[in-house]
């Protein structure tokens, strides 16, 4: 793919961004290769899909209206199904009318509607994560409203009824973790008022009431993609990409747009108690980060592993008008953060010399304890102007990296299935979706985590979008 492309064509053109026809009806993929005999459930993931229509046009990548698909895999079959989602934003966009709050396309409200209402609803396009919370299928943004997804036809049902509290308003993010010794669900919420208030919370997977945990008051409040979870400790990553809560008042703005990016003030670190709700704060140098790796605890240390760009440029590269002109690099560097009690300063020392986005681990296994390997998609431009993309996999003990690429695909975040019974942390396969470059075609591709060579690979005649993240559900 060549490196610069015309600023009139549609950010649709684009191999990573095509789509093709919903697929209601599984149809049936053609396999190379074999499929592990213990590989037995579904691959379901949602993606921003639709930028354009009647008038309506996304901005930020963010904003792409929502696919849900799935691969499912059976006994040496795997069948795929697509469905676009159905929801308040994206029956408004279909009227050429943008209403509701989003991520970086600014509002159509009119001022009257502005005067009385000085922070719009937000967004229920979830295109960012679904995950499976006790026995629901859950799509996610980062916003107040998560969608309930039907497991058989990928409709949405409705949006996740949780019990009326003081985070009604607030915006969660789309990537709950999992304390599976105490089985709850953990995840991060952000409320805007005269100050900001980033409240961690949990509630066990079947129930929708969610209980506090601990609170951290602010006067500018920190973009909040992901955190860290250790068995003790939830950790935020308050970086300096940041906003004063009455600068969004009657804005038509998109969110995001209202931040701004302040290196002088450094990164903090922000430790909340999991016990106690008790607050400490460390301070590192100035990073940009939407994805966290893992965390985990060294005696009195709190360690915690994340992805790091610069500064946040990375989120004008993913502006609609930007990746048409060129594609984003989704490289940053996997760096270790070590907070010691005492010590204002943490320390920061870089992982590995080789750069990726859409972190994975063997999540039930290491998440919160010390690990070795971590799995993600490098993608971005090499010599010649050509748009590369492999997964990789780091070795954080030997910091050596292997990796997989066949050329013809750009593939997006890969999802770690353990072998029922592994002997290793490494013991299993990545699942992982790529877009084709060549065709209207993609592909699922089933890579041994230990080697990283390909075992098998599912591809359909329909372009599926590059999206972020999704889960593997296994057929018990």
């Amino acid at each position: 793919m060549n490196a610069r492309v015309s600023p009139m064509r549609s950010i649709e053109t684009l191999a990573p961004f095509r789509h093709s026809p919903e697929n209601h009806a599984a149809i049936p993929a053609k396999i190379e290769g074999s499929l592990p005999d213990w590989l037995r459930g579904e691959v379901v993931r949602t993606c921003p899909a639709i930028f354009e229509t009647n008038g309506w046009r996304a901005q930020h990548w963010f904003d792409g209206l929502g696919l849900i698909y799935s691969f499912r895999i059976g006994d040496s079959t795997i069948d795929f199904r697509s469905r676009l989602l159905d929801s308040e934003t994206a029956r408004d966009a279909r009227r050429g009318k943008a209403t509701l709050g989003s991520f970086g396309t600014p509002t159509s409200r009119p001022l009257l509607r502005r005067v009385f209402e000085p922070i719009p609803r937000i967004s229920d396009n979830t295109n960012v994560n679904i995950v499976r919370l006790g026995p629901e299928l859950v799509a996610m943004t980062e916003g107040d409203r998560q969608m309930v997804i039907d497991d058989e036809t990928l409709a949405a049902v409705r949006p996740v009824a949780y019990s009326k509290d003081g985070l009604s308003r607030a915006i969660m993010t789309a990537h709950p973790h999992f304390d599976f010794e105490r089985s709850k669900v953990v995840n991060v919420a952000t409320a805007f008022g005269v100050v900001g208030v980033i409240s961690v919370y949990e509630h066990a997977p079947a129930a929708r009431e969610r209980i506090l945990v601990g609170s951290w008051q602010t006067k500018r409040v920190p973009y909040v993609h992901t955190f860290g979870l250790t068995p003790r400790h939830a950790i935020l990553v308050a970086q300096p990409y940041d906003v004063t809560p009455t600068k969004m008042l009657w804005s038509s703005m998109g969110y995001i747009d209202h931040f701004e990016w302040r290196p002088g003030a450094g990164t903090r670190l922000v430790v909340i108690d999991r016990s106690g709700g008790r607050v400490r704060e460390h301070i590192a140098d100035s990073f940009f980060c939407f994805h966290t790796v893992n965390a985990f605890e060294r005696g009195d240390e709190v360690v915690l592993d994340l992805l790091a760009y610069p500064n946040a440029d990375i989120m004008t590269s993913l502006r609609t008008d930007r990746m048409i002109a060129a594609l984003p690099e989704l490289r940053p560097s996997l760096i270790r953060i070590v907070m010691r009690p005492g010590a204002e300063r943490a320390t920061v020392e870089k992982l590995s010399d080789v750069g990726f986005e859409f972190p994975s681990i063997n999540y039930k296994r290491v998440v919160g304890r010390p690990y070795r390997f971590a799995y993600g998609a490098s993608d971005g431009y090499v010599a010649g102007g050509a748009y590369a993309s492999a997964i990789v996999k780091i070795d954080i003990e030997t910091k050596g990296s292997t990796s997989f690429s066949d050329g013809t695909h750009i593939f997006g975040e890969p999802l770690f299935v353990s072998r029922p019974g592994g002997d290793g942390e490494d013991d299993g396969v990545l699942l992982t979706v790529g877009s084709s470059q060549d065709s209207e075609s993609s592909a699922l591709a089933v890579i041994d985590a230990r080697t990283m060579e390909l075992v098998a690979r599912a591809s359909v005649s329909s372009s599926i979008p590059l999206g972020f993240h999704g889960s593997f559900v296994r057929k018990e």
